[in-house]
């Protein structure tokens, strides 16, 4: 309940700061257009996150006209607020048009502002790839993924600390779109270079990034198995579930679903191999 009224009252404080901006903006219209449009962005986040869709659209639309109308008169500043706006929408309707426009703003900035939008880019292109993978336009996704991932290796060399998990991210699902292509080859490669990289990250953060290794751990034994490789496959189920095991000690219901999913690739693995189920397996199922 509480968590409700903090919620509604966020909700009402957004509102009362919309109304009082439209009305400062009919007489200063210059000066509150702006403060205007980036409220109706939040309030449209806000009821985005809370799945009142209906809502969140009619905000970030009218959030979008007013940008344009600002960008019109003032590219320089207003431009990447247009783009910011334009994602916000491509995210909430699942459609590719709106992000391939904020995509095509954010070059034309970068042209001038690399270091500033090459960040922006690769989130779009990560979007894009998303989207466009969810519709089953798996070579459309993968040139989305793998030009995200070059961008964001670039952005790593400088910023390690902000940008370097982002790379391991687009690594595993360009591996996943090659397994669905049947490029094996190039999936275990790249699963298995994601796989280090979040090795490492968990040696210093290992709360937040075991639970990535691990389901790179599995992702690397569905592939191993696809090309028969049964005893690396194997391995890596195992590791994989040994993983899920200890996170699940402290959070169960998140984890547990993950060992039973695990649990499941290794009967899968033993069934093709003929392999009795060992009995400390089947107690644990």
């Amino acid at each position: 309940m509480a968590h409700r009224t903090r919620w509604s009252g966020t909700r009402r404080e957004y509102e009362d700061s919309v109304k009082t901006y439209r009305e400062l903006a009919k007489t200063e219209t210059e000066t509150y257009l702006p403060y205007l449009a980036a409220t109706l962005n939040d309030l449209g986040i806000l009821d985005s996150d809370q799945n009142r869709t209906e809502n969140a659209r009619e905000e970030f639309e009218e959030a979008l006209k007013i940008y344009r109308e600002l960008a019109h008169k003032k590219p320089d500043i207003y431009l990447r607020y247009v783009a910011l706006t334009l994602n916000n929408l491509g995210i909430l309707e699942g459609t590719p048009n709106y992000l391939e426009e904020a995509l095509k703003i954010y070059r034309n900035l970068a042209q001038k502002e690399r270091e500033t939008y090459l960040p922006y880019m690769a989130t779009t292109l990560n979007n894009l790839g998303i989207l466009d993978s969810g519709k089953n336009n798996v070579k459309k996704a993968r040139k989305e993924y793998a030009e995200a991932l070059k961008m964001y290796r670039e952005l790593a060399q400088k910023e390690p600390g902000t940008y370097l998990p982002s790379v391991p991210m687009e690594l595993n699902s360009l591996g996943l779109l090659d397994d669905a292509l049947n490029r094996w080859d190039e999936a275990q490669e790249e699963t298995g270079e994601a796989l280090k990289i979040y090795r490492e990250l968990a040696q210093k953060e290992p709360e937040t990034y075991l639970p990535h290794v691990a389901i790179t751990l599995n992702n690397l034994g569905i592939f191993d198995s696809d090309k028969n490789q049964m005893n690396e496959s194997r391995k890596e189920y195992e590791e994989a579930l040994k993983i899920y095991r200890q996170l699940a000690q402290k959070e169960p219901e998140t984890y547990l679903p993950y060992v039973g999913a695990t649990l499941n690739n290794l009967g899968i693995l033993d069934r093709a191999q003929n392999r009795p189920v060992p009995k400390a397996r089947m107690e644990s199922g």
